[in-house]
């Protein structure tokens, strides 16, 4: 029986900032055996699309399941929380796709405020984050993220409840 883990994730398919962070967190926090996992990757281009990616995400999931019946599929949506300590629409962007997640039974991951706060210490800007990512993979700097930032219950800046969500699938090392 093998599983996908389908992450939804903000950025585009040409820049994939937001994947490279994620995906140095599993390899670093979490051992799996790859041919039990597989992992695959929805780009947003823009938070507030992941309600029109709904037909990819089927056609994952039924790519995968049908290699055997055994093979199952949980979904991940990954996203910024920006101002939500500041600004309702934000606060409240969050709160609905939150409630999106539960009623599709996918996890939600988020980072406060963005995932370059999370891992890098710094806003960056749109135009920079493939070369901040880049560099944050060459540099092996996931060696240096503490993982207290990463397993939050709670809002806060800096930190996201990532390892929390995947811990549920995933064995810790």
């Amino acid at each position: 029986m093998g599983l996908q883990l389908i992450f939804i994730v903000e950025t585009n398919k040409k820049c994939k900032s937001d994947w490279i962070y994620i995906k140095d967190t599993i390899d670093k926090f979490f051992s799996y055996n790859p041919a039990q996992l597989k992992l695959s990757t929805v780009y947003l281009k823009g938070k507030g699309n992941y309600r029109t990616k709904e037909k990819e995400i089927v056609l994952l999931e039924s790519q995968y399941h049908s290699t055997s019946k055994e093979n199952t599929s949980q979904v991940i949506m990954c996203l910024d929380c920006d101002d939500y300590d500041i600004k309702p629409e934000d606060k409240q962007f969050i709160t609905n796709a939150k409630q999106y997640c539960k009623k599709k039974s996918w996890d939600f991951v988020w980072f406060c405020k963005d995932i370059e706060r999370v891992y890098i210490g710094k806003k960056v800007p749109d135009e920079e984050k493939k070369a901040e990512a880049a560099k944050f993979k060459a540099k092996k700097l996931i060696e240096s993220i503490d993982k207290s930032r990463l397993s939050s219950n709670t809002y806060k800046q800096n930190t996201s409840n990532i390892i929390n969500v995947l811990k549920k699938y995933l064995k810790q090392k």
